[in-house]
């Protein structure tokens, strides 16, 4: 559908165009507007563009399309206009003839043909749509791609060899060679089952040896000095570093909170008074003043003017802000107030806006 601008200007401008006499020398997309069928022959005839356009990138096409002249979109379909050509809004006359509810025109653009539901009594009529139809279903079927039949051959069967059982592992011959638990001497005889020594029962000689047992002789590791040492070391190192860690922490100094609080506190406030110039200017219902505080460590020779670049939406307040020039504690007032500012919808015409407010700060 055509927006209500559009719907209100078509008569208007087809009243204008019509109580206009057409010469030979009119524009192709004059004469499509005001529907003068005489006029677009002689534009044809003329040598005209079939597919000239006017200044919003239109052709005549979309025109005829967009005044509702069916017998000119035909005429210049016949004279080769390409439906598919797109104007400034990007719509071409398909497009445009589905927003003005053409469906004729519709059919005529993609090739469709719409069979009345009526039955017809003239018989040349109808022989002409069976031709039509009939030439509908030759196209679909030279459309359709013919898949070629691939026989299909069978594959033989081979059946997959049996796998072969593995083979068991045969077992290994158990070794004779035993020793004594305690003395580790070795016997090589299955009949000795005992050390001749220690009166002990021998065991295989391919077992490691246990710890109790093989170190029967040797002194317990409770009974070592060096356990003792390493404990002394231990001790001796973690009182050390609990000494460090306890004098750093009472050599921290805490710092009076009542002076901090006096430091922080701003010597004095600069006002910074705000003016809307560029497409905001008288435009402002309220403009918001910009407070900035003032502290001894302010760079002297600072600028005292900051403009504020603001966007606004659709109903005047400000969603964008970016200030430049001044320091950085003036461009952070002078942003605050900027968007605490409003401006009247009806003096920005319902759109969006972007503008300058300029804050010019004074003790």
């Amino acid at each position: 559908m055509a927006s209500p601008l559009l719907q209100s200007l078509i008569p208007y401008l087809c009243s204008r165009y019509n109580s206009r006499p057409m010469s030979d020398a009119v524009p192709l997309t004059q004469a499509v507007a005001a529907g003068n069928v005489d006029a677009v022959n002689a534009a044809l005839a003329a040598g005209a563009d079939v597919n000239e356009r006017n200044n919003g990138g239109q052709t005549a096409l979309i025109l005829a399309v967009i005044f509702s002249h069916t017998d000119l979109v035909q005429l210049l379909v016949q004279a080769g206009a390409n439906p598919r050509l797109r104007d400034n809004l990007g719509l071409d006359a398909v497009e445009w003839a589905q927003r003005r509810g053409l469906t004729d025109v519709v059919d005529l653009f993609t090739n469709k043909i719409r069979v009345p539901e009526t039955p017809i009594n003239d018989e040349k009529s109808r022989k002409w749509l069976e031709g039509v139809k009939q030439r509908i279903q030759e196209q679909q079927a030279r459309q359709v791609p013919v898949v070629p039949v691939v026989p299909v051959v069978e594959k033989s069967v081979v059946p997959e060899p049996e796998p072969k059982p593995k083979p068991e592992p045969k077992p290994e011959p158990k070794s004779t060679r035993k020793r004594c638990p305690k003395c580790g001497a070795i016997y090589n005889s299955e009949l000795v089952a005992y050390c001749a020594h220690h009166v002990v029962r021998l065991v295989d000689a391919d077992e490691p040896l246990l710890f109790a047992e093989s170190t029967q002789t040797s002194q317990p590791i409770a009974n070592t000095p060096w356990l003792w040492v390493f404990v002394l070391v231990t001790v001796a190192v973690a009182a050390f570093t609990g000494y460090l860690i306890t004098s750093q922490l009472t050599a921290v100094v805490i710092p009076d909170s009542q002076t901090t609080s006096a430091q922080q506190q701003p010597r004095s406030f600069l006002k910074g008074s705000p003016v809307a110039a560029g497409d905001l200017a008288g435009k402002s219902i309220k403009l918001a003043e910009a407070a900035c505080p003032v502290f001894d460590s302010r760079p002297a020779g600072t600028s005292k003017t900051v403009n504020v670049h603001v966007k606004l939406d659709k109903n005047g307040k400000v969603y964008w802000a970016r200030a430049e020039g001044g320091d950085e504690a003036m461009r952070i007032a002078a942003t605050d107030a900027a968007t605490n500012s409003t401006f009247s919808p009806d003096k920005l015409r319902g759109r969006e806006t972007e503008g300058t407010i300029t804050y010019t700060f004074t003790p």
